[in-house]
């Protein structure tokens, strides 16, 4: 009986061992088919997440446009605006016109201030320097006026233009001598006398001939000449041989005259070169 108990003892020990080994092997298998799963799954991740290359030497294409996102359009091109009218010095009006270029188009706060600098000042006509821009007129009946600066041009599309300077005084063609107070038609003072200027005798010439001739600077109410400059046009006219008595010589006319003491003068803005005979 006693070694019966042990058989069936023996066997259920053995049973229980049999039983943790296949425990331990299904473990185990579970272990290694999940670790392959969980291998294979990070490979594809992988493959899956990787980006193309866009940029560099890669032959890939770049993919188009999203179309809920579409470029932005380009901007429209500049075109020229009319910033409204100015009255000019001449009282005229014109519009101002900002100008479109590739340099761009000037702002119409700027443009009136330019041409209201511009017209408010009375003008030559020449080209002026406003505000750091260059204005001055052109001939262009629709546009007469222009102002520019780096590329960018405003324009006066009318009569409007600066007033033009007033003209300069007349010089007087007498004045006061403040030494000699004038004498009133009142006064019995009668005017005092023109000063008396004397002739001088200057010395001889001689003419072409061999005869001599005393050269008379005459004193007159226009001043008398300098014996200098008399001898000179005296030498001058008496040496010079021309088809007829009328010579001019330096400025001075000198011809003859009907007189037998003084046979020849010289006359220049009133004053007078007597040759006399001898």
């Amino acid at each position: 009986m006693r070694r019966t108990r042990l058989a069936v003892g023996a066997v259920a020990v053995l049973a229980v061992i049999v039983g943790l080994s296949g425990c331990s092997k299904d473990k185990e298998d579970h272990s290694a088919h999940a670790s392959s799963t969980t291998a294979a799954a990070t490979t594809t991740a992988a493959t899956t997440t990787t980006p193309a290359k866009l940029t560099g030497s890669s032959a890939v294409p770049l993919p188009p446009p999203s179309p809920t996102h579409p470029p932005a359009p380009a901007p429209a091109p500049l075109a020229d605006v009319d910033c409204g009218p100015v009255t000019g010095g001449n009282g005229a009006t014109a519009n101002v016109i900002a100008f479109a270029s590739d340099a761009g188009r000037a702002g119409c706060t700027e443009a009136i201030n330019v041409v209201s600098d511009y017209l408010d000042v009375p003008r030559t006509g020449d080209a002026a320097a406003v505000d750091g821009w260059t204005c001055e007129p052109q001939p262009d009946t629709t546009i007469p006026h222009i102002c520019f600066n780096g590329g960018l041009t405003i324009g006066l599309r009318g009569n409007a233009a600066p007033a033009s300077p007033p003209p300069p005084a007349p010089s007087p063609r007498r004045t006061v001598d403040p030494t000699q107070p004038p004498v009133t038609t009142t006064s019995s003072v009668p005017p005092a006398p023109a000063p008396t200027v004397e002739d001088v005798n200057c010395g001889p010439v001689t003419d072409a001939g061999g005869a001599t001739r005393t050269v008379i600077a005459v004193g007159n109410a226009a001043g008398r000449p300098g014996c200098t400059e008399a001898i000179n046009v005296a030498t001058t006219y008496v040496t010079t041989i021309a088809p007829s008595d009328a010579v001019v010589v330096e400025g001075w006319q000198c011809n003859a005259q009907p007189d037998p003491t003084t046979p020849s003068v010289c006359s220049k803005d009133g004053l007078v070169i007597a040759l006399r005979a001898n």
